[in-house]
């Protein structure tokens, strides 16, 4: 072999050498890009799972509260019977007070006590009444308690119920979720794009080139996808 001969194979084996170490950066590279995205999606997995949780949490504690509220509704509408009983006796004695107005004065003021001593009664009855009063349309009707309002009221005014969004959490959650499934598969893409830049650092120098391409474009592709999915998740 002649030295132009030697010297030709030199300069030949350069650009492969050369070719080989940028594929081996390469590598070395998407080996880093997939560890991190990998990391992120099993990172976003455990947010999703521990939004599950509080979501859990949250609904069990929102029905507890509003069970709660509705037994304080119930409790009054126990209520509701005995002091209509007295207003209504109330009444009853008043109407009688006023008949005998002018005919027995003084039966009359001894019914008007007894009608102001069943006020008495009912207004302590009254104070039972956690969540609304009975109300009614005029003096002759029956009273009514809306128990629908009276614990939607409490509802609006409970603070720590008012707090909880066990639906916005879920919500969360699944977005976590779907973020997680987004990254695994950003994964696999960073693995084929490591299997060509392989497969161009061991093959024939006429197609070596198409796997480095092919590995590149995986590679781009999936750095590409990933701050999508990071955006998307922002």
């Amino acid at each position: 072999m002649t030295m132009a001969d030697l010297e030709s194979t030199v300069e030949a084996g350069e650009p492969e050498d050369r070719f080989r170490t940028w594929v081996a950066i390469a590598i070395a590279v998407v080996s880093i890009l997939g560890a991190v995205v990998a990391f992120s999606a099993t990172l976003t997995e455990q947010d999703a799972r521990r939004l599950d949780q509080q979501g859990i949490q949250d609904a069990s504690r929102q029905q507890q509260i509003i069970t709660d509220l509705q037994a304080t509704v119930d409790e009054d509408l126990r209520y509701l019977a005995p002091y209509q009983e007295h207003i209504k006796a109330a009444q009853t004695l008043d109407a009688q007070a006023t008949a005998l107005q002018s005919s027995d004065p003084a039966s009359a003021a001894l019914l008007h006590a007894q009608a102001e001593s069943e006020r008495v009664l009912a207004r302590s009855w009254q104070g039972f009444f956690q969540a609304a009063l009975p109300s009614a349309t005029d003096a002759t009707a029956p009273l009514k308690y809306d128990a629908k309002a009276a614990l939607q009221t409490l509802e609006n005014n409970n603070s720590d119920l008012q707090q909880l969004r066990p639906d916005a959490i879920r919500d969360q959650a699944d977005t976590k979720h779907t973020e997680s499934v987004n990254l695994v598969g950003l994964v696999t893409l960073f693995v084929a794009a490591l299997l060509f830049l392989t497969l161009a650092q061991f093959t024939r120098p006429t197609i070596r080139r198409m796997f480095a391409g092919a590995g590149a474009v995986a590679a781009v592709s999936g750095v590409a996808l990933w701050l999508v999915v990071l955006k998307l998740g922002a």
